[in-house]
């Protein structure tokens, strides 16, 4: 297990039923005195609509300077029906991050719930839809990790500065066109048609077994969600990305972090040029990426079926290099392995003017994409 952070100080209080639990959900506060308690209620209504299976929370707050605990203690004894754990901890200002908390509340509720248990997380300024666990629940019978999504407050939304709305849509049009193409070039059985390739803390579930093979969640600064996800991808477990599971989350341009959801607005809110999702990249690398992704998956584990797929992408000698050390036993191991060490894969992120130059390039492969999957079809139905 990666290694955990070690706060100065913690104190946890339960609250409500000491019955078991079968689920849990997982929330970091750190000075959301003005949104714990709509965080709360929205999680109790989910929790209300996924009876009978029994599911407690555990609030993490952190470092806060503000009236969170307070807010949040009158709450759990005003809500007695909903199993509430409230842990109270001072980390090191080098650990004092969302990623420490969140590590912290998983760490114990992998300690609540079954071997069979599921465990969720989502932020102190987001609020759950009222089906948001029993989706979870559901999509979870078809895979190991549910990335679900966040939707803009609206009420919040319609404040933003209109640099804010106009940014978005350049990144939001090039990445809509880039999930289609990595749908295309590495499909995914057990996540068909994704309506996006984000893993955002504000919405993941998965089971308690993932979370323990991959050794928790990294206790990060910035991007633990995506991290983690990419740490159930290297173990070869099944990541689902949802539209149907759905939190709203806050718009302030103010966060508890230098960056996150809040330093993206606030960027693109005064910078004329800000950078894009990290996730992003030049077309040309894109389709580099996801294409490699696909052939491999497809030639694994055959170690000459591999080579020859990285020399017809590569290169006979990069091909050579990169299949020089042992194969590693999983698939996404060896993936994260090529990806880390080709330099023709290294990331280069994008800001928004990089999108809109690179979108034509992203829509021609997504074109080009199209025709040759369409080409075996229409051959066979001309033989016919």
């Amino acid at each position: 297990m990666s290694k955990a952070p070690c706060p100065l100080s913690t104190m946890i209080t339960a609250f409500g039923s000491t019955g078991p639990w079968s689920a849990a959900i997982v929330i970091p506060a750190r000075n959301e005195a003005q949104r714990i308690v709509r965080c709360l209620d929205a999680a109790a209504v989910a929790i209300r609509a996924a009876q009978p299976v029994v599911t407690g929370l555990i609030v993490v707050v952190n470092n806060s300077t503000d009236a969170t605990h307070d807010h949040a203690v009158v709450w759990a004894l005003t809500h007695p029906e909903v199993p509430l754990v409230l842990v109270a901890c001072l980390f090191a200002p080098e650990e004092a991050n969302a990623g420490a908390a969140r590590r912290v509340g998983l760490d114990l509720a992998a300690k609540r719930v079954p071997a069979h248990g599921v465990l969720m997380t989502t932020d102190a300024d987001s609020s759950v839809r009222p089906d948001w666990i029993t989706r979870n629940l559901h999509e979870l019978t078809q895979a190991d990790l549910i990335c679900g999504r966040f939707v803009a407050d609206p009420a919040e939304a319609s404040t933003l500065p209109e640099a804010v709305a106009r940014h978005c849509t350049v990144e939001t049009d090039y990445m809509s066109v880039a999930v289609k193409v990595a749908a295309l070039l590495d499909p995914q059985s057990h996540d068909p048609d994704p309506p996006h390739l984000t893993a955002p803390g504000a919405s993941l579930a998965f089971t308690r077994e993932l979370y323990e093979t991959v050794g928790g969640m990294p206790a990060i600064a910035m991007s633990e969600d995506r991290a983690f996800a990419a740490l159930a991808e290297e173990h070869d477990f099944r990541l689902r990305h949802s539209d149907t599971v759905i939190v709203e989350t806050s718009c302030r341009m103010t966060g508890r972090t230098g960056g996150g959801m809040a330093g993206a607005l606030r960027a693109r809110a005064v910078e004329s040029d800000p950078l894009a999702d990290e996730w992003l990249e030049p077309a040309a690398t894109f389709v580099l990426r996801y294409r490699l992704r696909g052939q491999l998956r497809a030639a694994w584990p055959d170690p000459i079926a591999l080579q020859a797929r990285l020399a017809d992408l590569l290169g006979f000698a990069e091909a050579v290099r990169l299949m020089s050390a042992p194969l590693p036993p999983r698939l996404g191991a060896f993936l994260a392995r090529i990806e880390a060490s080709s330099p023709a894969l290294a990331r280069v992120r994008l800001r928004m003017s990089g999108c809109r130059a690179e979108l034509p390039l992203l829509q021609a492969a997504l074109a080009g994409q199209h025709e040759r999957t369409a080409e075996p079809a229409l051959r066979q139905r001309s033989a016919g």
